[in-house]
């Protein structure tokens, strides 16, 4: 390391402006919000061959200043440790401990490059927003790897470059103008977000960044001390330089063409290997704002944790909802939007229970007299093509069981 982190201008700047806004009656908020990492509701993406185990050990790695405490309160029976730079943050992490009787929360001001000194291995180690603000990202993460079980993961949220180019714009106009951290830059970056037309690159970012309404998101977005953007490629490449392995999109939809290319253009991105479909799609989806990834460790079994909906053994996956998703009337949602299901969707999507697999639900729907008619083949590929589907736009995961060695 280059510098102390515990004294540099990423840990002065969270101890003067504490992020993300303080959370003061956390079960109120927690009936509305959510982590999108919280093992309760997202376990089976981070082990799709096993149910949710309730005595874990993780580690929120930049805890900030609600983040573990969530983790804490949603996952009573586990052992949570919160590190972070600031002492700020932390101290709000020790109120809301005492507040919500929080035993199973252990707090530390560490870096994250120093994790080792814990001495501890973690199940689920979170770092979400916080590496791309770090000296040096491949050591951070690598020092996470080094306390990571060998079938743990590490969820990880990084800045998105297309999605940020507006917000790149815009740091680099404040930094020529000499702007600090102070409230009157504070008041010069509000009046300037004020007078830009809906044609400026920030304005689709600003709809999905609801925080920036507190003195400090805006600090954080656009006064940052040091923060950088990740392409697809770039997130990939961090994952294996600190030794990992890439498991999977943690939110898939940005990165994916649709199951049935509805054009050539489509149809050639879906003929290419698939961190190719990945980079092009994040360019021609470019409003993602961030990257929701997981990586684990090279050892860990590719085949626990690999979901391939072309192999022949895509009928024995199990599909079930994702959080805040579902389907009423004829219309299936998740938190952010929704699509209208036809007939034979429908047949499909209501069957989704988190026990029934591909195959029993193909053959329910099969015999549904209000189900379209459809031949048996064809009725196995729509099967397999919706879900794969609603898979990658985030509207379910898939629980399913290992190939055995020799197949």
């Amino acid at each position: 390391m280059t510098s102390d982190p515990l004294n540099d201008v990423v840990s002065a700047q969270y101890e003067q402006w504490s992020y993300p806004e303080p959370i003061f009656d956390l079960r109120s908020w927690m009936k509305t919000q959510w982590q999108w990492f919280d093992p309760k509701i997202a376990h089976r993406l981070f082990w799709p061959d096993r149910d949710y185990v309730p005595h874990m050990d993780i580690l929120v790695a930049g805890c900030g200043t609600n983040q573990a405490a969530v983790f804490a309160h949603a996952n009573r029976r586990a052992n949570v440790v919160a590190i972070d730079v600031s002492q700020a943050s932390l101290d709000h992490h020790e109120f809301l401990k005492k507040k919500y009787d929080l035993k199973n929360l252990e707090i530390h001001r560490l870096p994250i490059e120093e994790v080792a000194s814990l001495d501890q291995r973690f199940d689920l180690i979170v770092s979400s927003g916080v590496l791309h603000h770090l000296a040096d990202p491949i050591v951070g993460l690598a020092a996470l790897a080094g306390s990571l079980r060998p079938n743990g993961v590490i969820g990880i949220m990084l800045y998105a470059t297309y999605g940020r180019l507006g917000v790149e714009m815009l740091q680099s106009v404040f930094r020529e103008l000499g702007l600090g951290r102070d409230e009157e830059s504070i008041a010069i970056v509000r009046e300037t977000l004020a007078t830009l037309g809906p044609e400026h690159p920030v304005m689709p970012y600003l709809e999905i960044a609801p925080d920036l309404r507190y003195d400090a998101g805006l600090v954080d977005t656009f006064l940052h001390g040091r923060d950088r953007n990740y392409t697809v490629n770039q997130c990939i490449e961090l994952v294996e330089d600190a030794g990992l392995v890439f498991q999977d999109w943690f939110l898939k939809s940005p990165y994916y063409p649709p199951t049935t290319p509805p054009d050539g253009f489509h149809a050639s991105v879906a003929g290419l290997p698939i961190r190719e479909q990945w980079s092009i799609m994040e360019r021609i989806r470019p409003l993602n704002g961030c990257h929701y990834f997981m990586a684990c460790k090279p050892e860990r079994a590719p085949e626990t944790y690999t979901i391939d909906f072309d192999s022949d053994r895509f009928t024995s996956f199990i599909p079930e909802y994702r959080h805040s998703c579902g389907v009423k009337g004829t219309t299936l949602s998740r938190s952010d939007w929704a699509i209208d299901l036809d007939a034979l969707g429908l047949a499909f999507a209501r069957r989704i229970n988190g026990w029934r697999s591909i195959a029993e639900i193909i053959s329910e729907v099969s015999n549904d007299r209000d189900a379209p008619e459809i031949t048996s083949d064809d009725l196995d590929e729509m099967g397999r093509r919706l879900f794969q589907s609603l898979w990658q736009l985030d509207f379910i995961a898939i629980r399913h069981t290992p190939s055995p060695p020799d197949e």
